[in-house]
């Protein structure tokens, strides 16, 4: 069934208000309601009902009207038509409509087939449309398309003789900016369409394409264009599959510059420019997205900007079928390394199933964290890698199912903020340190909402240090123990740290076992680091003040041991 033999259908009905608005009586309306149900069923091949038909000087009124097919159905509170007498007779012309309270529900992919068969002489060659309050959703395991719109403001233009021409259309929708046109053309030869979307508060997009509609679907070929000044490209199909009743979509994008922003935040804060996208953080992919089509995409993007985050040159692949659905980052460059990864959505029980495996390679820390999570205090060349799957429909659901592994290294780069005598429990004053860093590293096992290491290593210009413990991924705790700590400036020091308590806010503490077994060792062992780090000399004269070093803060804490005198 075509959605044009609907509109021929409905709009030839609309003469007979003219003709008969004047001699309109209420025992006429039964009569009338019944030739309307039957002339759009022979012209359309549905199945109508009409609560209420009346005749008015403004046209055919018609209340309460339903209609579904194999596979079209829709409801609307109220249509409203008129037209020239002449098309009484044959004759072409204009049908003005106002619909209003309109649902209707349609399969992804129609199906090709024409109406019943007993259609009028009369064929559509223009169609121009207002539509307010419009709405579209995914329905039926994303088989099918829900529309809805509060208000539709109609022309129809109608042309006696034979068919075998596209109709030119203009659509406006003024609460979303969006305007698009083309002109006429031959049944299923391509024409150009223009695009303008000017919504408020986003982005300006205009865009020009060759559409081509045939037997088998909708082509959009040469897609090119502006948003917010920035180019882009692309093409899209979207025809029934050969191997099922699904539709098949396949697109190729190319975007200059892309930002996914949280939703709720404002639409054009970010400075990449181009297209933002509001996401939700806490939405978790459902498989019923992903039931109703097959197809593939092909995307690379510039620029992109993810949040705060900034990569250059990214590209994306996606494939889904029989529901599952395969994503895949094969390139980005991000801070002066690269990333890859790879998320796959199989329909696997309720929530399905969710697998998530990323790689970073040489990427410069600092910038990465300070715009991830603003940390400022480690820099170097970080690899990571990460192989999770998990199920649930909620993030914590997936945190408390997450299992997999995890691995971190920082490399040939600088701690800034070490304080090891305040993380000892030395002393509460602060002495922040900033050292070389050799390696900081760590495996982490996943299981039930825990991240476990055991092999927790750290390697400065000042300390080696072995840990391990765990993460709360749910509860967003820590709960780590450094042992034993080596002063590679010189000497032992045999204080194992504990760090422990919320992600925000933990807890360091020590355990000052060290002090007991070896306290002149030990305390020789924290001077020779002050002297080192902050340039105080073993023999530098007392009386500098509190706080100028390290060495001058440990001096003043704990004395230096005195010298044993021989008898």
């Amino acid at each position: 069934m075509r959605l044009r033999g609907l509109l021929i259908g409905v709009s030839g009905l609309a003469v007979a208000a003219t003709a008969g608005a004047v001699l309109a009586a209420p025992l006429l309306a039964d009569r009338l309601g019944a030739a309307i149900t039957t002339r759009l069923a022979r012209e359309t091949g549905l199945r109508w009902q009409i609560g209420r038909t009346a005749l008015s000087f403004s046209g055919l009124v018609l209340e309460d009207v339903a209609f579904d097919g194999a596979d079209l159905r829709g409801r609307l509170r109220r249509a409203t038509a008129a037209g020239p007498i002449g098309l009484l007779l044959g004759h072409g012309g204009t049908v003005s409509a106002t619909v209003e309270g309109a649902s209707l529900n349609l399969p992804l992919a129609l199906p090709a087939a024409a109406g019943a068969g007993g259609g009028s002489d009369l064929n559509l060659s223009a169609l121009r449309a207002v539509i307010r309050g419009g709405d579209a959703v995914l329905d039926d395991g994303g088989r099918r398309l829900a529309l809805a719109l509060s208000k539709a403001d109609l022309a129809l233009d109608l042309a006696a003789g034979p068919g075998g021409r596209d109709p030119a259309f203009r659509l406006e929708m003024p609460d979303q900016g969006l305007v698009a046109e083309a002109a006429g053309a031959p049944a299923g030869a391509a024409r150009t369409v223009n695009l303008t979307l000017a919504p408020a508060g986003g982005p300006k997009i205009e865009a020009r394409t060759e559409a081509r509609l045939g037997a088998s679907g909708l082509r959009l070929d040469r897609i090119g264009g502006t948003i917010d000044g920035a180019p882009f490209s692309g093409t899209l199909v979207a025809e029934r599959s050969g191997r099922s009743d699904r539709p098949r979509l396949d697109l190729g994008l190319a975007l200059d510059a892309l930002a996914l922003a949280e939703a709720g935040s404002a639409m054009r804060v970010d400075p990449v420019g181009g297209l933002t996208v509001p996401i939700r953080i806490d939405l978790v992919p459902d498989p019923a997205w992903f039931a109703g089509y097959e197809g593939q995409a092909a995307i690379t993007v510039q620029r992109l900007a993810a949040g705060a985050v900034r990569a250059t040159a990214v590209g994306l692949t996606a494939r889904v079928r029989d529901g599952r659905l395969d994503a895949s980052l094969d390139n980005a460059a991000l801070y002066g390394g690269s990333a890859r990864g790879r998320y796959v959505l199989e329909p696997e029980g309720r929530h399905g199933r969710h697998q998530i495996g990323l790689s970073l390679t040489g990427v410069q820390v600092l910038p990465l964290l300070r715009q991830a999570a603003g940390v400022d205090g480690l820099d170097g060349s970080g690899t990571a890698r990460l192989d999770i799957q998990a199920t649930g429909g909620t993030p914590q659901a997936l945190l408390r199912s997450a299992r997999g592994q995890s691995e971190v290294t920082v490399t040939d780069g600088r701690i800034d903020g070490l304080d090891l005598a305040r993380a000892a429990g030395i002393t509460a004053m602060p002495g922040a340190l900033a050292t070389r860093l050799d390696r900081l590293g760590a495996r982490f096992t996943v299981a039930d909402g825990q991240a476990g290491t055991d092999d927790l290593q750290l390697k400065t210009g000042l300390i080696e240090a072995e840990g391990a413990g765990r993460l709360d991924l749910v509860a967003r705790t820590i709960d780590l123990r450094l042992k034993p700590l080596k002063v590679t400036a010189g000497g032992r020091l045999n204080v194992p740290i504990q760090i422990s308590g919320s992600w925000d806010a933990p807890a360091v503490s020590a355990d000052l076992a060290g002090l007991a077994q070896d306290p002149a060792g030990t305390l020789q062992s924290l001077q020779d680091l002050g002297n080192n780090l902050l340039g105080g000399q073993p023999g530098r004269e007392r009386g500098e003040p509190l706080g100028e070093s390290l060495g001058g803060l440990l001096d003043a804490l704990i004395p230096r041991p005195a010298p044993r005198r021989r008898p």
